[in-house]
């Protein structure tokens, strides 16, 4: 389906390049010749973005799924209605068999992240050094490794959090070598519904990894939620390492065509490589709006996925134990905004109505300022229902980011793309570990708790309007300093 969509958002495109200088070749070319077949076979850059998406799928599957196993189940409660116990029996979790407390279980859940934050410009530098094909099949074989290997030294805490740190080492250079590799494998008439449909799979991972490691647990015990994601990121590996390739010149059955159009876009890798102009990164107005982008736009992000949980149980006293579907309803839409959104961009620019720099602009600024919006109204919610209608609209829109910043940092610099990704991502998850704390403090601040519902609504609003106020400034500085012109070339010239 995600292949399909892409297809026939060009199936009426007539973009014209010229091959060995005197032939024409239109863009519909490429496509598959169904009356007898090309050449070429299928667009191998398709087939690419089918393996990056469901890479991507299964990276934030191996990144989250402890988040079931590690959650206390109530293996017994009290009946309200007779005073007795209820013999509803659920399986034994990580946190009930070791007899972790909480801030044995916040330990091991945020440890991830400590390993994450470190890998990310080692990411950009190996993939431009090794290929993002090599980068990222070696970061989901470790990822699986690390993660079979969970239930294995589970018992030993100081070990479980060495293996998340390692997790979370291996797949901070995933998304550098992805950005690496699309930089290599798109069109600047394609960036955009590709960026849309591999970063989708972000969004479908956190859709499926939730009711199914619970459907893990439930069946077969907390180590088989681990278990299952391991062989599934081993296949996966395998499947990626023998059907593609890092760069169009690398692919053994590319079509010529297609690879003189991907070539014409992002030249071909030479042997010596120059270094990396990080001078000029670091001095470039465009790259900083996308760095200053990004992390204000996660910063919103990562507020409003650890914050609503707790706003709609205390503030809207609505009960998450029986929330399996709705807790699913905001990725469902945010992978729908970031395909249609990535679709949508790419058409709007094909018909000649925005420039490729306003796309950026605007696909960015209602990534941030719509969901910012909408998360302040979601605070003055009266009910449960309209807050979570809200919620699931805010973080759909947010998906819109795809073919904003995402897609702004391959136009920088198509070749360079995973490196300049890689410092944004560096300061992007600074706010996954500052916003979390920050809105606690506000939250204890007005002394929130079970009894004080009228003070948690009121902690609540003041922690959503801080995000409307960073994603303004994010808004702002994007708004006005981003430029989707490839300013940040592999080579420049020697200033005369």
């Amino acid at each position: 389906l995600l292949v399909a969509v892409t297809m026939s958002s060009y199936a009426n495109s007539k973009e014209k390049i010229e091959v060995d200088g005197d032939v024409d070749v239109e863009l519909e070319s490429l496509l598959p010749d169904h009356a007898g077949g090309s050449a070429g076979g299928f667009p191998r850059r398709y087939i690419l973005v089918a393996f990056l998406f469901c890479g991507l799928f299964i990276v934030y599957g191996l990144r989250i799924c402890i988040s079931v196993a590690a959650a206390p189940s109530a293996h017994a409660h009290t009946d309200s209605t007779t005073g007795g116990t209820s013999t509803n029996f659920q399986p034994e979790s990580m946190y009930d068999e070791f007899g972790w407390s909480t801030t044995e279980q916040g330990i091991v859940l945020g440890a991830f992240f400590n390993g994450y934050i470190t890998s990310q410009i080692v990411g950009g530098i190996l993939s431009r050094r090794y290929g993002g094909k090599v980068v990222l099949a070696a970061a989901v074989l470790l990822a699986s490794f690390f993660t079979g290997l969970t239930p294995v030294v589970a018992f030993n805490l100081p070990l479980l959090v060495a293996c998340r740190v390692m997790t979370g080492v291996v797949e901070g250079v995933s998304f550098p070598a992805i950005v690496t590799l699309l930089g290599h494998w798109s069109t600047p008439e394609e960036r955009s519904t590709f960026m849309g449909i591999v970063f989708g799979g972000a969004a479908a991972g956190n859709v499926v990894t939730l009711p199914l490691s619970a459907l893990l647990l439930h069946s077969f015990g907390w180590r088989w939620i681990f278990f299952v994601y391991a062989i599934a990121g081993l296949v996966w590996t395998l499947l990626f390492c023998l059907f593609t390739a890092s760069t169009p010149a690398a692919h053994s059955s590319i079509s010529p065509r297609e690879r003189h159009l991907l070539h014409t876009c992002s030249p071909p890798q030479k042997e010596t490589r120059a270094a990396i102009p990080w001078l000029r990164i670091l001095r470039c107005k465009g790259a900083w709006a996308c760095f200053v982008g990004h992390t204000c736009f996660n910063w919103g992000f990562y507020t409003l996925l650890t914050q609503l949980p707790s706003y709609l149980s205390l503030a809207l006293q609505f009960d998450l134990e029986h929330a399996g579907f709705v807790s699913s309803l905001p990725y469902l839409a945010m992978l729908l905004f970031s395909v249609s959104g990535g679709v949508a961009a790419d058409a709007v620019m094909a018909r000649g109505w925005l420039s490729r720099t306003r796309v950026r602009k605007v696909w960015m600024v209602c990534a941030m300022m719509l969901p910012a919006l909408l998360l302040v109204c979601c605070g003055y919610a009266e009910t449960w229902a309209v807050a979570v209608m809200v919620m699931t609209l805010s973080v759909g829109l947010s998906g819109l980011n795809t073919a904003g910043a995402n897609a702004n940092y391959l136009d920088l610099a198509p070749t360079l793309g995973g490196v300049v990704f890689c410092i944004g991502n560096t300061f992007a998850t600074i706010p996954g570990m500052v916003s979390p704390v920050l809105s606690g403090m506000i939250v204890d601040a007005y002394g929130c708790d079970d009894e004080h519902v009228q003070a948690c609504k009121q902690a609540y609003q003041a922690v959503f309007w801080v995000v409307l106020g960073v994603c303004a400034f994010g808004s702002t500085v994007y708004g006005l300093f981003a430029t989707a012109e490839a300013v940040l070339r592999e080579e420049e010239e020697e200033p005369q």
